[in-house]
């Protein structure tokens, strides 16, 4: 049977596999000044000044491949990050921000950025590297929404379970730079080189989309805080604001994409599917990519997935599924979706059933705990009757970090500075 150590252990080969200044080296060139971005051509002989801009989880590594490509073609870099990161040249700025909340730096960043792209000229040209995380590293309330509000949504919709498309079309109607808006503060053409953390790639929703365009509207904004019942919660003031969008009182975010900016997608969730089918298929084990992504709450996925062992107990390979389930926190625990993906799955499990099962964050940091996710198999339950833990207790309170720690079952990679949505890797009878 393929053991929990050998599954860590391909989860942290498909992590090097697919890292940022990988995927930047493997699809962008610069030859005779033509930049080569996934095939396209971009003449730098036509431009000025070139930029180098970026936001996100990943930014670092990124912006260190392309400097590595570009080298003294970049007139200046300034990126922002959510890690501690020094910067090893005089023309490079790196400013750390705030994640999973917008604060104040998040403010100024925002601020800094829109000061840069209105000050390049139709004759310069700047490269924009985003990635997951964005959209609380970069920010700026509309007019009378205060960022202490902000910050109060936000929270209030992360602990509801919302999925990230719902988040984000209430981000982009409260913020000044979201949804496209950034985009408007600048005539030079750019590109942008994205990975994406968003189920089917979408443009609209990664990092809430500065340089893109918004598909949703206010009422899609209304309707999704209704949906999850907090619309009641949030201040007057955000409420306020929001109705008012809907009846026509505030413009609506950008609705057609600026044509001189071009985004270009390097990473996404199917690529790590892939990178680890080929990992495995060298260890010689059969290995199966199922399309359907999963998402929606977090215990209902784990019935799913559970449904499907039983369906397929007697096939003996390796099943991999992608995606982003969301988690109604009820408790005050320490855990993560995958964390709590696993909890929930083992809950189900029944002895009998043969099977090793993986969920881990491609970002290294699963909610609110250190550990990037958990990995269990059939020995599981005789771990936690033989230490004497109840599982039914940690799902209760959303513990699930405290149960791993004690069973010794969490991964713990350290962030990764990627961000690529979740991997399940479930083993049957292997």
């Amino acid at each position: 049977m393929l053991n929990k150590t050998m599954l860590k252990r391909v989860f942290k080969e498909v992590l090097a596999e697919v890292a940022p200044d990988k995927l930047i080296k493997q699809q962008c060139s610069l030859q005779n000044n033509l930049l080569s971005i996934k095939g396209k051509l971009y003449d730098l002989n036509l431009y000025k000044n070139i930029y180098l801009l970026g936001s996100g989880k990943a930014v670092i590594p990124m912006a260190n491949a392309m400097n590595e490509i570009m080298g003294s073609k970049i007139n200046e870099t300034v990126i922002v990050g959510a890690y501690p990161y020094e910067e090893k040249n005089n023309n490079y700025k790196y400013i750390q921000s705030s994640h999973p909340l917008p604060e104040e730096k998040s403010v100024k960043t925002a601020l800094c950025f829109k000061s840069m792209l209105q000050s390049f000229g139709k004759n310069d040209f700047f490269i924009y590297l985003l990635s997951g995380g964005t959209s609380a590293m970069l920010e700026q309330p509309e007019d009378k929404i205060t960022l202490k509000e902000l910050q109060e949504v936000t929270s209030l919709m992360i602990k509801a379970g919302m999925s990230i498309e719902e988040i984000n079309s209430v981000r982009k109607h409260l913020s000044c730079i979201k949804g496209g808006k950034l985009a408007a503060y600048t005539k030079a053409k750019g590109v942008v080189l994205v990975l994406s953390d968003v189920i089917n790639d979408d443009l609209h929703s990664i990092g809430s989309a500065p340089l893109y365009f918004d598909a949703s509207t206010y009422d899609d904004a209304l309707r999704a805080l209704k949906k999850h019942k907090i619309f009641a919660k949030i201040p007057q003031s955000i409420k306020i604001f929001l109705e008012n969008g809907s009846l026509g009182h505030h413009k609506e975010t950008p609705k057609k994409e600026n044509k001189n900016i071009t985004h270009h997608i390097l990473g996404s969730n199917d690529i790590v599917l892939q990178k680890t089918q080929d990992i495995l298929r060298t260890h010689g084990i059969k290995t199966t990519i199922i399309k359907e992504k999963i998402s929606g709450d977090t215990f209902d996925v784990a019935k799913k997935l559970m449904k499907f062992s039983l369906s397929n107990k007697n096939k003996k390979q390796c099943y991999l599924f992608g995606g982003e389930p969301t988690v109604v926190v009820k408790g005050n625990g320490k855990g993560g979706r995958n964390q709590h993906l696993c909890l929930s799955f083992l809950s189900l499990l029944k002895p009998g059933l043969r099977l090793t099962f993986l969920s881990a964050a491609t970002d290294g940091i699963d909610g609110n705990s250190t550990a990037a996710g958990a990995i269990i198999d059939d020995k599981s339950l005789e771990i936690a009757r033989e230490k004497k833990i109840e599982i039914c207790d940690y799902l209760e309170n959303f513990n699930s970090n405290s149960y791993f720690a004690k069973t010794g079952e969490l991964i713990v990679t350290g962030a990764t500075n990627n961000n690529l949505l979740d991997i399940v890797i479930l083993c049957i009878s292997i």
